[in-house]
Parts: structure tokens; C-alpha cells; sequence
């Protein structure tokens, strides 16, 4: 109809104060699309996010996590890193899960929750990620293999994220990624 406004396109971040979660809500804006994020009450959003709204909350609170993602397009959680690792990389991840147990319990369990879900999901599991500039060759596989000196940048993985949600080449895989 003449005269009406396209359809805005909205992201749900969760865990936008992070520097990745700032890189895509910078994507996202730049792209045309409205960004509301979620932070716990005690996270710092210093010198704000962009025309970005942030919604403040715990987990637990679930009127604040349906407010987060109320009418979004796409929901990505940018909190905490990923495995398909080397040996050495392996054997770190085990030792993290030694020291700190619950942590570990609750990253598979939350992975567990969204895979058996009938959401159309994808979990994008990113190397040691960097400040450095992006390389615009992002690799990404269910099968990829990260290694000890496996990394991607920031910007590099911020972009495949919203392209992901955009395109959704990979639903309902885990995607291993790097630069």
C-alpha cells in the first residue's frame, strides 16, 4: 500500500555489552535494522549503544527476556566461548570444566534447551576471537576443526552472525567458524 513504512527488521542481542555483542549491534544498525539488547542490571553500558535499547534484567526474569525479544526477526546470545577443538585445545576446555564445573553444566544445558527447541536455530561456535581488522573470509562448517592458533575477528564474526540471521544457511546446526 502507498505511503506505509517497510516492515522494520528487529535483533534480539543478549549479552550487547560485550565487545562481539557491540560489533554486531553496530552491524545490525548499519544494515537498516532496529537492536534491542539485553544486560544484567549490573553491566556497564558505557557511552551507550548506538540508537540501540537496552533492556536490563536477570535470567530469571522472564517478562524481561519476552520484552528483549518481543517482535524480533532474530535472537542471538553472544554471551560465552564454543569447542571442536584440537588436542591441546580439548584438553583446556576439560581443565576449564574441572575448575569450574557448574559453568561448563550450564552452557551444554542451555544448548541442549535451544536444540530440542522448534525454533529455527543456529549456534556459531567462534575460536579465541580478536580486535583485529576484519579479513572478509570467514570459514564455517559443522565439521571445522579449531586449533590452538585458530582465531576470527571481531568484526569478521559479528558479520557472519547477522548474515546467518539474515540467510539461515545454517539452521538447526552447531557451525564452527574461523578466520
Amino acid at each position: 500500500m502507498e505511503g506505509d513504512q517497510p516492515a522494520t527488521h528487529k535483533l534480539a542481542i543478549f549479552g550487547i555489552s560485550g565487545r562481539t555483542g557491540r560489533e554486531l549491534a553496530k552491524v545490525a544498525s548499519l544494515k537498516g535494522w532496529e537492536v534491542r539488547g539485553f544486560v544484567r542490571p549490573t553491566s556497564r553500558v558505557e557511552g551507550g549503544i548506538g540508537n540501540c535499547q537496552i533492556v536490563r534484567g536477570n535470567f530469571e526474569e522472564l517478562d524481561r527476556v519476552i520484552e528483549t525479544i518481543a517482535d524480533s526477526a532474530a535472537v542471538c546470545c553472544m554471551i560465552g566461548p564454543a569447542p571442536n577443538r584440537s588436542c591441546p585445545m580439548e584438553w583446556l576446555a576439560r581443565t576449564f570444566a574441572r575448575w569450574q564445573y557448574e559453568a561448563a553444566r550450564d552452557r551444554e544445558g542451555q544448548e541442549r534447551i535451544v536444540e530440542l527447541s522448534s525454533l529455527e536455530w543456529t549456534i556459531v561456535k567462534p575460536p579465541r576471537v580478536t580486535d583485529s581488522p576484519p579479513q572478509d573470509r570467514v570459514q564455517a562448517s559443522s565439521l571445522l576443526r579449531i586449533g590452538l592458533l585458530s582465531k576470527i575477528s571481531r568484526a569478521d564474526l559479528a558479520a557472519f552472525i547477522f548474515d546467518e540471521a539474515q540467510t539461515g544457511r545454517f539452521v538447526r546446526q552447531r557451525i564452527f567458524v574461523k578466520g
